[in-house]
């Protein structure tokens, strides 16, 4: 298992205990709900994150209804969901070759904005015995969504590189994590891209125009 993948099993150490929720759920490409690319098939109320790249037509669209939001994997992802007190933790492992973690936690709060789920997101990791982070500085994709890429220092000293998607909705909250190795980084880029960029909520975001 590469770096970053620690951190899933680390989250679910910290659920241990605590009961768990069907979803996000997944949908084979050739099911009636599924998407080729991040905006085919999306539900007219959904705000999408500003993709970078169109997602490859075989992947997997993974979502919870419950929680509104939805994003795509490529296929044999491994994934399981961890509900703690309210907030809705997702998990996967994308596999080889690029071996990436990719981790969303969704929770209700309308008093945050986007810079507070950054510290949050930052807590998360520091939880979870990351050392050394540091984020870029975010960028604004739009009123709903920013984005800003993270280093930092596993326990066993392995150093992690990654981007970080945060969404507001007007009730609702959402922090992704995709990354892996810094090493890989910069070949896996465009996968991680792919996989942010393709994240969507249901409702009218933070700027309620969707």
């Amino acid at each position: 298992m590469k770096k970053f993948l620690f951190l899933l099993s680390a989250i679910a150490l910290l659920a241990g205990g605590c009961s768990q929720k069907p979803g996000p759920n997944t949908a084979p490409s050739s099911s009636p709900s599924a998407k080729t690319s991040p905006a085919a098939g999306a539900p007219k109320t959904e705000k999408k994150a500003p993709a970078m790249n169109p997602v490859p037509a075989d992947w997997v669209r993974m979502y919870d209804d419950v929680k509104g939001y939805e994003f795509m994997v490529p296929q044999g992802t491994e994934h399981k969901t961890q509900t703690v007190e309210g907030v809705d933790v997702y998990m996967a492992s994308v596999p080889k070759p690029s071996e990436l973690g990719v981790m969303v936690v969704a929770f209700k709060d309308k008093t945050l904005t986007k810079d507070d789920l950054i510290k949050r997101a930052e807590n998360i990791l520091k939880s979870l015995g990351e050392k050394d982070i540091k984020f870029d500085e975010p960028k604004e994709l739009n009123e709903d969504y920013s984005l800003a890429t993270f280093t930092s220092t596993g326990e066993d000293g392995k150093p992690g590189k990654g981007k970080l998607l945060v969404a507001t909705d007007v009730s609702d909250n959402y922090i992704m994590f995709v990354g892996g190795d810094a090493a890989t980084f910069a070949s896996n880029e465009k996968t991680i891209d792919e996989i942010w960029g393709s994240f969507g909520m249901y409702s009218g975001g933070a700027s309620g125009n969707s």
